[in-house]
């Protein structure tokens, strides 16, 4: 990474993570993988050796021109707003010293429900716990998931491919296995609560929208984009007071075209907006790129040395086709 890094022509890193934990969790493990504690406080400690750790108000400055950002920075940032933020995540930052920002869907503070996926991560959880099925819960579950075909053969495969715009096919398949998921939120507290996020406020932590209940912004039309950007900025405005106006994308942000960024940029409805594709330049300069930090186990050096030569790809290709990205963004020399 030592040598990479300077080649790739990035200043910015920008971690992101959904969850911290030691434990199994019914609503996230059936998802991805995450770090453990012992695996996310080496990941920090990483981090602020090799990089200068920045806030966002230091982010929004850069993308103004107001100030310029060392060599190798860094900022962290989690998506979804789970309880762990506050009770395992910020004592380990604050004891570093790092600053981060807690990107937070609206429709689900203080116990308000789960995500799609989430949801269907618990009911998964549930049915592959139980010893065994009853003939009939099963032909309940059969007459509900989508059918059986190549690349979704599996009882995971086929629950997890009901997508957002069918989430109308959760309750059906919680009533089929018995389950009530109402009950796992009231028990469980997997989200933040509004005490919890002023705290984290008080303690200098930055909060951003990540949309009201986390769709795939490409599968919406502009309008609905821009609805679920407004509602959980809104919310988080009133009551939270925030600032400045920072949106991470559910998912991702590939697909999401330029009308969207124009209009929300121009409003202004947003300061800065991030998206999850690694260490590239988006085409719009307020979109910066994130680097995930849980599709692999490796420690955070081999990751971002992998980040950071694949930029250097990408930079040294464009200077050989003499072509340029349709936008740079400021934060990236």
């Amino acid at each position: 990474m030592r040598w990479v890094r300077p080649l790739s022509g990035v200043s910015l890193v920008v971690p992101y993570y959904h969850m911290v934990s030691d434990n199994h969790l019914p609503h996230v493990s059936n998802l991805y993988g995450f770090r453990t504690i012992a695996g996310f406080t080496s990941d920090v400690e990483f981090f602020a050796r090799h990089f200068e750790p920045l806030t966002l108000n230091d982010i929004v400055d850069a993308l103004n021109g107001t100030r310029t950002l060392p060599p190798a920075c860094f900022h962290m940032t989690f998506d979804d707003g789970f309880r762990e933020m506050h009770d395992i995540v910020a004592p380990i930052l604050q004891r570093a010293g790092v600053p981060a920002t807690f990107f937070l869907n609206t429709a689900f503070l203080d116990g308000g429900g789960l995500a799609h996926y989430n949801a269907l991560s618990v009911l998964l959880d549930r049915v592959q716990s139980r010893d065994s099925r009853s003939s009939a819960a099963s032909a309940r579950l059969e007459s509900i998931l989508p059918a059986r075909k190549k690349g979704c053969a599996t009882l995971r495969e086929r629950m997890l491919s009901i997508k957002y715009a069918q989430k109308s096919l959760v309750q059906s398949l919680a009533e089929a296995v018995d389950f009530d998921l109402d009950q796992y939120v009231c028990e469980a507290k997997p989200h933040l609560t509004s005490e919890q996020i002023a705290a984290l406020l008080k303690k200098g932590f930055s909060i951003g929208a990540h949309s009201h209940d986390h769709p795939l912004y490409a599968d919406l039309a502009l309008s609905e984009q821009l609805a679920q950007t407004r509602m959980s900025l809104e919310l988080l405005k009133t009551r939270f007071d925030l600032s400045p106006k920072a949106f991470a994308f559910p998912h991702n942000d590939i697909g999401v075209q330029d009308e969207f960024f124009t209009e929300v940029f121009s409003e202004p409805l947003l300061d800065v907006s991030f998206g999850t594709s690694g260490l590239v330049a988006h085409f719009h300069p307020r979109n910066i790129e994130r680097v995930s930090m849980e599709k692999t186990a490796a420690p955070a050096s081999q990751i971002l040395a992998r980040q950071f030569t694949r930029a250097t790809y990408l930079r040294l290709r464009f200077a050989t086709s003499r072509r340029r990205p349709t936008a740079t963004n400021k934060i990236f020399s």
